[in-house]
């Protein structure tokens, strides 16, 4: 699968689960901040993020009604860095993944450093 198309659906999967306009109110809330708040936010929120991508994978949209608004800023957050990161590393796009839209943002948003818990805060 061509990079641009995992970007494409992973684009639309957080669209699906915070609306386009909660995704730029939740980019807004980042920008009012500085940047050491929104590291410290997702370092906080590294573990919430793990077990929130992991259950919307799983299909438990259910779910977001009860989030709190931090957690979906940091899930916003990882989901701009890491996606980032993710169109570096694999620019020509990945063989043999699987399509469904909902794996293809898991795969984006844990990466195997959101997965570590961090030794230095």
């Amino acid at each position: 699968m061509k990079a641009e198309e995992i970007f494409e659906k992973s684009v639309k999967v957080m669209k699906e689960i915070l609306t386009a306009e909660g995704m730029k109110a939740s980019i807004q809330r980042a920008k009012n901040k500085t940047e050491e708040e929104n590291v410290g936010l997702l370092i906080k929120e590294r573990e919430n993020i793990n077990e929130l991508v992991r259950e919307l994978a799983e299909g438990n949209r259910e779910l977001l009604q009860s989030v709190p608004m931090e957690l979906l800023d940091a899930m916003v957050l990882r989901y701009l860095k890491n996606r980032d990161i993710f169109m570096k590393t694999f620019p020509a796009g990945i063989d043999d993944i699987n399509p469904d839209p909902y794996s293809l943002w898991a795969a984006i948003m844990i990466s195997p450093q959101d997965d570590k818990p961090v030794l230095w805060s």
